[in-house]
């Protein structure tokens, strides 16, 4: 029998997990059904707040969609992919963050970077460069690799700032995803109001109405007859659909504007450790860099 892992491989297991995108993609949008599932039995059905938040209501007959399969659960299940996109994006950021604590560069202020000691600084580099894929590592790589081949300071630091430019434009493009779903949120929340507002007017039996004509032709007795027959569609049926309308609006917005907040912040935090790494490479490395035979 397989010996079980142990707790430091399982938590390992976990770590490498947890930072592959298409892994917390899925486990955010798993996350969303517990969270629905949560909310249904939180608030019992038909009440003010399963209508709002999921569309639950109590007479199933009155429901535009069959329950689960509304226009709230997409919502929450496309918006737990985008907090998974996030989680993802916040960890790389803090591997980011930690390389500058790697002592990739000398920081003493009386080293300087000549083509002998240039390879030492290339190869430690290169290690987390193939092995953790770190853009610090690469632009290290990139700008040592140009003063190696060119011996020229001022073109190792146009290789670094082009470097730069193009590390801030994937940062950019990363949150393609997330940018989506802050769309799709609300234009489901619209086509729900528009589906909603629909299933109300056709639930309004207009054709029986009675006409005025007829009003006038008829006897009192013929009247009393009419005006004790059931009504042929439920007011609170209307008003069901009618609070679809603009439930499923309330929620898009509410989750669109919290999926745009988190992406503003996640990306601002990015940015910010682009240009820390790209000071911390003019310091410690352009601005070192001599080439004795020049």
């Amino acid at each position: 029998m397989p010996a079980l892992p142990d707790m430091k491989e399982f938590r390992e297991i976990l770590r490498i997990l947890f930072r592959n995108r298409m892994f917390l993609l899925a486990f955010g949008a798993l996350g969303a059904m517990f969270w629905i599932l949560f909310l249904m039995l939180l608030f019992p059905r038909g009440s003010a707040l399963a209508k709002l938040l999921l569309d639950w209501q109590s007479d199933a007959s009155s429901m535009v969609f069959p329950y689960p399969f509304t226009i709230q659960n997409l919502m929450w299940i496309l918006f737990g992919v985008a907090l998974g996109d996030a989680w993802f994006r916040l960890a790389s950021a803090r591997k980011e963050a930690g390389s500058l604590a790697l002592g990739l560069l000398p920081e003493s202020q009386s080293v300087v970077i000549t083509k002998d000691n240039l390879p030492e600084i290339m190869e430690k580099a290169y290690l987390f460069k193939t092995g953790q894929n770190l853009f610090l590592a690469r632009l290290i790589h990139s700008t040592a690799m140009s003063f190696q081949t060119h011996t020229s300071a001022q073109q190792a630091h146009e290789i670094m700032n082009s470097q730069v430019e193009l590390e801030l434009h994937q940062v950019d493009l990363r949150y393609t995803l997330i940018r989506y779903i802050s769309w799709l949120l609300p234009t489901l929340g619209f086509i729900g109001t528009v589906v909603g507002i629909a299933s109300a007017l056709s639930a309004i039996d207009v054709s029986r109405a009675p006409r005025a004509a007829e009003i006038a032709r008829a006897v009192p007795s013929e009247l009393q007859a009419e005006s004790e027959k059931p009504a042929p569609s439920s007011s609170e049926e209307v008003t069901n659909k009618l609070g679809l309308a603009f439930n499923t609006t309330i929620v898009a917005l509410l989750q669109s504007a919290l999926v745009v907040l988190l992406a503003q912040f996640l990306q601002k935090k990015e940015e910010e450790i682009v240009n820390v790494q790209s000071q911390y490479c003019l310091d410690n490395l352009v601005v070192r860099l001599y080439n004795p035979d020049a």
